[in-house]
């Protein structure tokens, strides 16, 4: 087996937290549900597309994990990047509801096989490298951190470009997608355990029984990972729209998007060094209470007073997904690392594939303030029902001992 030397492990950090960077640097965002909108769908059928992906990632989240952990993280890079380049690409011809739908189904292809295997990666050469657990465990705050300050230069990019047209926001994104596609090839897999090719629904049944047999905290884990999302998730695509009824200017959305992301980015930057100062249970409190409190903001205030509310679900997003990414990773061993991250968002997608026509069934009957009050209300649900529990088991003082990371060759210990 190929053993790769400790230049092009370091190496691999650097690719991999820049390859990030442009496999997220999404121009396009800002302005998607509009964009949406001008190819002829309506605001409940953005929602329905957006079920639609997430349904078809469920179905192959945890399989492109298992194929990550099984043919090795870069060859599943390479094939990820190479589907979001073509679905950009794709996007600029697309219009209507059904050429949407195969632009949406090569992302899903492509988000599947790049979820997971990238941290995975990134994690795993940190583990080669025998750096301090203490750097590894800040891994997960860089990457997530990288991809969010992406999409904040992106989306004020998004502003610039909308002085010409939407169609050149859509033409830049296709482009900043080859590159991700381009940077795959400079990564050097790390040396790690494999999964037996052989077995393959048994090795999955190993993965998802080690899940739930090592203990409460990485169950209640895995089940916050798998529906919390959806607290923010769902303020993430009606944002665009509340805006535009507001009547903010469209060109202003980019910079909007783009401070709010930064502010993500800074979130999940400091998401560790909060949790090791104030505590789990502080930040999971606040991680758990504080989109129930934004939608409520954004249901009562004016465009001001919503702006400013709207930072609560960018930040709460940057806190919860780091503590709770780091909190998994920890906690499973590198030969299935990027098997249960995707286990970790199987349910996520599959809540939302569901969850999604509702929403816009009920923004459609209801409009968008009620919409709000409605999500409030599970949001606090969600909050009680997992979070809650979560609290209670890290502080118990039965915990299950975290998995030792497996020793790296000797050639690739650090100069």
């Amino acid at each position: 087996m190929f053993t790769p030397t400790v230049s092009q492990l370091r190496r691999n950090v650097r690719v991999t937290l820049v390859l990030s960077f442009f496999q997220m640097f999404m121009v396009v965002m800002p302005i998607i549900v509009l964009f949406f909108e001008s190819r002829g769908l309506t605001m409940s059928q953005v929602l329905l597309l957006q079920a639609w992906f997430a349904a078809l990632v469920l179905i192959l989240e945890v399989p492109s994990g298992y194929v990550a952990d099984l043919l090795g993280r870069k060859r599943t890079l390479i094939a990820g990047t190479l589907f979001g380049a073509i679905g950009h690409s794709l996007l600029v011809f697309m219009e209507g509801f059904w050429q949407l739908a195969v632009f949406e189904a090569c992302l899903a292809v492509g988000f599947s096989l790049i979820s997971g295997a990238d941290l995975a990666f990134l994690y795993d050469t940190e583990v080669a490298l025998r750096r301090p657990t203490d750097t590894r465990r800040k891994a997960v705050g860089r990457l997530f951190a990288t991809r969010n300050l992406s999409e904040g230069l992106a989306a004020c990019m998004c502003s610039v470009l909308l002085l010409w047209s939407m169609d050149a926001a859509v033409v830049a994104q296709a482009g900043f997608a080859w590159v991700a596609f381009g940077l795959t090839f400079a990564l050097v897999e790390p040396p790690v355990e494999r999964l037996p090719q052989s077995g393959h629904i048994a090795n999955l049944a190993l993965v998802a029984r080690r899940l739930v047999a090592n203990g409460p905290i990485l169950r209640l884990t895995v089940l916050a990972l798998s529906v919390w999302p959806l607290t923010t998730m769902f303020a993430v695509w009606l944002l665009q729209k509340h805006w535009q009824g507001q009547g903010i200017d469209i060109g202003l959305f980019g910079y909007l998007w783009g401070a709010l992301t930064l502010i993500a980015a800074a979130a999940g930057k400091w998401a560790l060094a909060l949790e090791d100062r104030f505590g789990s249970t502080t930040m999971l409190l606040i991680v758990g209470l504080a989109p129930a409190v934004g939608y409520l903001g954004l249901a009562a205030f004016g465009v001001v007073g919503g702006l400013v509310v709207a930072t609560v679900f960018f930040a709460c997003r940057g806190f919860g997904i780091v503590i709770l990414r780091q909190a998994l990773n920890k906690r499973v061993s590198s030969e299935f690392r990027a098997t249960a991250n995707s286990f970790a968002s199987l349910g996520f997608r599959g809540a939302f594939a569901l969850t999604a026509p509702l929403v816009g069934a009920v923004l459609g009957w209801w409009g968008m303030q009620l919409t709000f009050l409605v999500l409030a209300g599970v949001s606090l649900v969600i909050c009680v029902a997992l979070i809650t529990p979560l609290i209670l088991a890290a502080r118990s003082p039965l915990r299950v001992a975290v998995p030792q990371a497996p020793q790296a060759p000797q050639s690739a210990s650090p100069a």
